[in-house]
């Protein structure tokens, strides 16, 4: 059984999972409302007229509940810095406030922060909420708030391609598409996955199509474990010239976070990149049967091409 979807708001529709989740949801024929504070951007990122366009502070619950007004569902695709996770509570309590006034559904897309720290792998669904710090308790906090709320909340893990800005796997591809070497987090050989961020919002309209999707949690897969040194590999092969790669350990962070706000702000969240990661997506497939993604052989390729277009 399939939901009939007319129309979508996307809260949050200016960043990487809004535009290709927008994307996504007009491909199966569903129509989008990008919703997000800056008019500019709206305009700059979705010229079509058939999206309409709304701006709105997600942290008035009024002016989001105007904003997602008519429409069948709302999805909260917002992201945040680390250092403003706790925000991510304050926007969950307007979205939710918003949901049960109009009526419509709601699905959040989070990332798999909720879960940590990592007790057991591969990661799913059934892994304990538990313990962590400020940030990670903050992001779970929003999560719950949702969640009561009957939403339907996804947790990608690092994502990675087109209008990404930052990212575990996105800052050494930019790196390596600019001619520079590559600052891979963690050992060259440590393994963890992460997701081409056309197949997260593809599997994400499939999913808010599913009622019984609704009111739970779905951890998303990547594409397989991959290492700095595959990585490195294959932007060197599709930019054919050797592509260096340099191991940024703690230490050099940590210098590195002295200097620039934003990476001092996620130093918290370091010990957490340093230990592999794979996810079992069980339950995902249970629900939309076999999952297809981009290999890492391809979607690289697409995001350097991206990332050098952009520069």
């Amino acid at each position: 059984m399939t939901l009939p979807l007319a129309k979508a708001a996307i809260i949050g529709a200016t960043g990487p999972t809004g535009v290709h989740l927008a994307a996504a949801l007009r491909a199966a024929g569903v129509g989008v409302r990008a919703v997000a504070r800056n008019p500019t951007s709206l305009a700059r990122l979705f010229p079509d007229d058939a999206i309409e366009k709304v701006p709105a502070d997600a942290l008035d619950a009024e002016a989001i509940a105007r904003a997602i007004d008519g429409c069948e569902l709302a999805v909260d695709c917002i992201g945040l810095p680390a250092g403003a996770m706790r925000d991510h509570a304050r926007t969950a309590t307007a979205i939710a406030a918003a949901l049960r006034r109009t009526g419509a559904r709601g699905l959040q897309v989070s990332s798999y922060w909720a879960y940590l720290p990592v007790r057991r792998l591969p990661l799913d669904e059934g892994h304990p909420r538990e313990g962590g710090n400020a940030y990670i308790v903050a992001r779970r906090a929003a999560e719950d708030i949702l969640a009561e709320a009957g939403a339907a909340v996804v947790h990608l893990p690092d994502f990675f391609g087109p209008f990404v800005h930052v990212g575990m796997l996105q800052q050494p591809l930019a790196e390596a598409a600019n001619g520079r070497v590559m600052n891979w987090v963690g050992s060259r050989r440590l393994a963890r996955e992460y997701i081409f961020v056309p197949d997260a919002m593809r599997l994400v309209a499939a999913l808010a199509r599913r009622p019984e999707a609704y009111g739970q949690h779905w951890a998303f897969p990547g594409a397989g474990p991959l290492t700095g040194l595959e990585a490195a590999a294959i932007a060197s092969t599709h930019l054919g010239r050797p592509v260096k790669l340099r191991t940024a350990g703690p230490v050099l962070l940590r210098l590195a976070g002295l200097f620039e706000r934003d990476l001092r702000d996620f130093l918290p969240m370091l010990p957490h990149y340093l230990r592999p990661l794979r996810y079992d997506a069980g339950k995902l497939a249970r629900l939309l049967g076999p999952i297809e993604l981009t290999p890492y052989e391809k979607a690289i390729p697409a995001t350097l091409d991206w990332l050098r277009g952009r520069a």
